[in-house]
């Protein structure tokens, strides 16, 4: 009896590829400076609110719809910050001549209320805002004089976390056990850096971690929480332009491991970063970058990546803006400043794809066959179908098929396709 003798070779094809999607205009006439908020809501829809000089107004869509203006005639009308507490009461935080305003809606942001304003009376941007598991919010702005910490429903409480010129970009997080964390980019010393700092229950800073060198960005300094007690921080190394950005790990306000990067280089104010969690806790970077935007999706807490979606985006990118949304298997759905208006697509998860081949050798005779598995971020995908030399091979469980040599796609519903070579 001859014996057969088998051997395996893996290859991994990553996809890179254009979501099927277009871009449409969510509104014209912004500032290149106007970043977006954008909120999924504990009912699924997407709320994204924004400003305009055009008339001083704060406005707002809901599930894609036509924008509603809800303020009008703000003279210091600039960047907002929508934010939902556990009870479904969702605030949106914006700048006004007094400060800063407050409105309320009850009912998934189909009505809100009048204005209230609250104990912040610095005229500026809201930077950042986020709400505890007890419901607690909290919101930030910076000038010149530091960076202000406010909690409370109306900022009833306030603290100046970085007492120094200057710091920029501010983001907000609260992790499962109730901790606080801010980061942002200073420009206090020469070397610019990304700043994280955990706050105690006085919201004074408890500890700090410094990341350096990096050029000025100071539209947003992307930072999440996820269920599990982890914290993503996003940034991107180099100076004056960067060379690669990371997404970095914190938990109970310490550093939780080296990160994941995504490969540069980058001129110019890119990249625009933004961080995104879905219900399930998958996490989305999105970044700019020649001329495109692209999109990678974390199901492993941040351990490592998906495979990563471009797009091409028509004209000038300033700041970026993501809001990651439930399904399966889900999708991100982004905003970008072109300079005069707000673009606003939806991107799939990408597929990666690994090419083996098995030899089993009977006798003198070789026999090989050639094997493609799809995968989103490690995990098997067996809705996945492999379209190679005009015929069509379906995915098993483990989102493998046996498949012919030649060039070719993977693709799945939800996902973007991958191209696929087979040798």
């Amino acid at each position: 009896m001859r014996r057969a003798l088998v051997s395996v070779c893996l290859l991994a094809a990553l996809a890179v590829t254009p979501a099927a999607l277009a871009w449409t205009t969510l509104t014209s006439g912004v500032q290149n400076t106007v970043v977006a908020s954008m909120l999924v809501t504990q009912q699924g829809s997407e709320l994204v609110s924004w400003d305009s000089p055009v008339g001083g107004t704060i406005s707002i869509t809901r599930n894609h719809g036509p924008a509603k203006v809800l303020v009008t005639g703000d003279p210091a009308a600039n960047r907002t910050q929508l934010v939902q507490q556990p009870s479904g009461a969702i605030q949106l935080y914006y700048p006004n001549a007094q400060g800063v305003g407050r409105l309320t809606s009850t009912d998934d942001g189909q009505t809100w209320s009048a204005n209230v304003q609250t104990q912040s009376h610095a005229v500026g941007p809201v930077m950042a805002a986020a709400v505890a598991p007890d419901g607690t919010p909290y919101f930030a702005q910076d000038s010149t004089a530091g960076v202000n910490v406010f909690r409370g429903l109306n900022g009833e409480y306030v603290k100046n976390v970085f007492p120094r010129c200057c710091g920029y970009a501010e983001s907000l997080a609260v992790d499962t056990a109730g901790l606080v964390q801010v980061a942002f980019f200073s420009n206090a010393t020469a070397d610019g850096t990304f700043l994280y700092e955990r706050l105690g229950a006085d919201l004074t800073p408890a500890g700090s971690t410094e990341l350096k060198p990096t050029g000025q960005h100071t539209d947003r300094v992307p930072l999440v929480s996820d269920k599990l007690g982890n914290t993503f921080l996003a940034w991107p190394p180099g100076s004056p332009d960067a060379t690669s950005l990371e997404v970095v790990p914190f938990r109970s306000g310490q550093p939780a491991g080296d990160g994941v990067p995504f490969r540069g280089p980058f001129t110019g104010g890119d990249p625009h970063l933004a961080l995104s969690l879905d219900a399930q806790d998958r996490l989305w970077i999105v970044w700019t970058g020649g001329g495109a935007v692209h999109a990678a999706r974390s199901r492993s807490h941040g351990a490592h990546f998906g495979a990563t979606v471009s797009v091409a985006v028509p004209g000038s990118m300033y700041q970026v803006s993501a809001a990651a949304v439930d399904g399966n298997p889900g999708s991100v759905d982004v905003v970008v400043n072109t300079g005069a208006s707000l673009l606003q697509q939806s991107l799939q998860p990408g597929l990666s794809v690994v090419v083996s081949k098995t030899t089993k050798k009977v006798g003198k005779k070789k026999i090989v066959t050639h094997w493609a598995q799809a995968l989103d971020d490690g995990f098997p995908v067996p809705t996945a179908s492999f379209r190679i030399g005009g015929r069509t091979f379906h995915a098993n469980a483990q989102g493998k098929a046996k498949v012919p040599v030649g060039s070719g796609k993977a693709s799945a519903p939800g996902y973007a396709a991958a191209n696929v070579r087979i040798r």
